[in-house]
Parts: C-alpha cells; sequence; structure tokens
C-alpha cells in the first residue's frame, strides 16, 4: 500500500498490499509543504531525514476503510507487528514509518 501525498491532500493505494508500505509524491512539494500537506489531513509527519514519514496507524484504517474486505485488519495488524520488529513503528506503537519516494 501507498500514501500518496499531493498538494490538495493525501490518498491510500493499494490498502490490500500489505508486503510493503510507502509514502509518494509527484508533484513538486517542498519539505515544508510536504510537512503542512501531512500536517492539515492527518497523514503524520516528514521525519527530518526528509526520507520517511510517519504515519498515523488510524489514518491508514480510515483511509483504507470501504476499499478492503473484511479480514483485512487481521492482516494489517499483522503488518504492524511485522514493522514493529522491524524497528518501524512509533514508541508507543501509534504511527508506523514509511519510505518517501518522489514519483516522476
Amino acid at each position: 500500500m501507498y500514501l500518496a501525498i499531493a498538494d490538495d491532500g493525501i490518498t491510500l493505494h493499494q490498502p490490500d498490499r500489505l508486503k510493503e508500505l510507502y509514502a509518494s509524491y509527484k508533484q513538486r512539494l517542498t519539505p515544508a509543504r510536504l510537512h503542512e500537506v501531512l500536517a492539515e489531513h492527518g497523514g503524520g509527519e516528514l521525519l527530518p531525514d526528509g526520507n520517511h514519514v510517519m504515519v498515523p496507524v488510524e489514518t491508514l484504517r480510515r483511509l483504507a476503510a470501504g476499499q478492503v474486505d473484511e479480514g483485512w485488519d487481521v492482516e494489517f495488524s499483522r503488518m504492524l507487528s511485522y514493522a514493529e520488529g522491524q524497528g518501524w513503528m512509533s514508541s508507543d506503537g501509534t504511527a508506523v514509518r514509511a519510505h518517501l519516494e518522489r514519483e516522476m
């Protein structure tokens, strides 16, 4: 799954692909604008390295609603457990780290 970031908001694509999670943007967005869009739409926060976003778990669930099957939440929880084992979760478990890519 990936979080698409645009100047006017965020959307979740391919939520049923639970083997990967990343954030993506196509437009020319500065780090400051990325930060603003994420904050305005509950998309999390751009990390200081500029290469990762901490995405709230609840945002992913909210954006996936209506796009996924009934068993999705169980598989999503497994994905989060894996992420936790890799050190990709926030210390309180409410956000998961996603690599940030600029699509051409």
